[in-house]
C-alpha cells in the first residue's frame, strides 16, 4: 500500500490523529498540555471540527476528530467565528482585521467572494486544522522557552474512524486509556488532560463530547453509563470508582491468559499498546472498509484484491481494519 495519508473531504469523517515531538523529546509539561488543550478547542471552534476525544501526554498528542466538510457559511457566523477566533486586536499580518474584513464582506462583489473562500479553506479541513493548530501552538513554545525552529514531527499520524458507535467509543476509550498505559494513574478520571477526565470534572464540551460518541438522543448520563463499560468492563460503584481492578495489564500476562484458552474481553486490551487503533488506515464495518478501499483504490498496490480484514469478532464485533499488520499486535 502506498503510505500516503487518506482524507475523505467530501464527506463526514472521525480520525484519530497523533502528534508526536521532535525526537520523542518530553517537551509538553503541564502548562504545555493546557495551552494545547486551550488552542485545540479554540481551533475547533473555529474550525467547525468537533473533538471527541483527546491526551494529552509528555512527547506526542492523541486526538479524535470529526470533520465534516464546510462550502459556505452566512456571513454573520463567519464573522462571529473569526472575532471569536481572533478578538479585534491581536490579528496577524497575514490576514485581515476583524474591522476590514467585515467591511469587505459588506461591500459584496468579487473582493467580498475571494476573503470569503480564503477563510472558508480553513474551515472543515483535516490538514488545514492540524497544519494551523501545531504552528500556533510552536510560536507560543519558542516564544514561551526562547526556542527557535519547528518542536513536532514532520508527520503526523491519521486512522480513519468510521463515524459509528461501535468505532468511535472503541476509540475513544484506546485514547483515555493512554495515561493508564504509561502506568501514570490507574484511573482516567485521575489524568487532567485527557477527555474524559475533563467530562467528569464537569466541562460541557466534553460531557458533549460522550454523548457524540454515540450519535443519539440519550443523555450524559446514559451515555457515561456505556462508555464505562468499555473503558473498564463494569459500572462505577457507589464510592464512583471502578467496581473492579483495571491498571494496565502486561504482554508476558496476555500470554499467558491465552495459552490458558481463557477469554479476554476488549476493556482489557484496551490497557495495552494496540496497533490497530493507530497503524491500521481505517477502522470500521465490513461496508465501510470496503467504501474507503474502492474510494481510494490508487493508494493500494493493484495486486490487492480484499478490502481489509476482520477483528476478532468474541473482541471487537464487526470491527475491520485496512491494513492487515502482523507482529506486536498487542504490547
Amino acid at each position: 500500500m502506498n503510505r500516503s495519508r487518506i482524507v475523505l473531504s467530501e464527506t463526514t469523517t472521525a480520525y484519530h490523529l497523533i502528534c508526536r515531538t521532535a525526537c520523542q523529546a518530553c517537551l509538553l509539561g503541564e502548562q504545555e498540555k493546557e495551552v494545547f488543550v486551550s488552542l485545540l478547542l479554540q481551533q475547533a471552534r473555529f474550525a467547525g471540527i468537533e473533538i471527541l476525544g483527546y491526551c494529552m501526554m509528555s512527547n506526542h498528542v492523541h486526538l479524535l476528530a470529526r470533520v465534516s466538510p464546510i462550502k459556505s457559511l452566512p456571513d454573520a457566523v463567519l464573522l462571529q467565528r473569526y472575532r471569536e477566533y481572533y478578538g479585534e486586536d491581536q490579528v496577524p499580518r497575514s490576514t485581515y482585521s476583524f474591522q476590514e474584513f467585515e467591511s469587505i464582506l459588506r461591500g459584496g462583489g468579487p473582493e467580498a467572494e475571494v476573503a470569503r473562500q480564503r477563510i472558508l479553506a480553513r474551515m472543515g479541513d483535516l490538514p488545514a486544522f492540524m497544519r494551523e493548530l501545531k504552528q500556533r501552538f510552536t510560536l507560543w513554545y519558542n516564544h514561551k522557552h526562547d526556542n527557535q525552529g519547528t518542536i513536532w514531527s514532520a508527520r503526523y499520524k491519521s486512522l480513519i474512524v468510521e463515524n459509528a458507535p461501535e468505532s468511535l467509543t472503541r476509540v475513544a476509550a484506546y485514547i483515555d486509556l493512554n495515561p493508564v498505559r504509561a502506568e501514570m494513574v490507574n484511573d482516567p478520571q485521575d489524568y487532567r488532560w485527557c477527555g474524559y477526565a475533563a467530562a467528569m470534572a464537569g466541562l460541557p464540551l466534553q460531557k458533549q463530547a460522550i454523548q457524540l460518541l454515540f450519535l443519539d438522543d440519550a443523555n450524559f448520563t446514559e451515555c457515561l453509563a456505556a462508555y464505562r463499560l468499555i473503558l473498564f468492563g463494569k459500572g462505577y460503584s457507589s464510592k464512583g470508582r471502578a467496581s473492579k481492578s483495571h491498571g494496565k495489564i502486561s504482554p508476558e500476562a496476555l500470554s499467558e491468559i491465552i495459552r490458558n484458552g481463557s477469554e479476554v474481553g476488549p476493556e482489557t486490551l484496551l490497557r495495552m499498546r494496540v496497533r490497530y487503533f493507530t497503524d491500521a488506515t481505517a477502522i470500521g464495518s465490513e461496508a465501510f472498509i470496503e467504501g474507503v478501499f474502492q474510494d481510494n483504490r490508487e493508494a493500494f498496490g493493484p495486486k490487492r484484491k480484499k478490502a481489509g480484514k476482520p477483528l476478532p469478532p468474541k473482541l471487537w464485533g464487526d470491527l475491520h481494519v485496512v491494513r492487515d499488520l502482523k507482529g506486536n499486535i498487542y504490547g
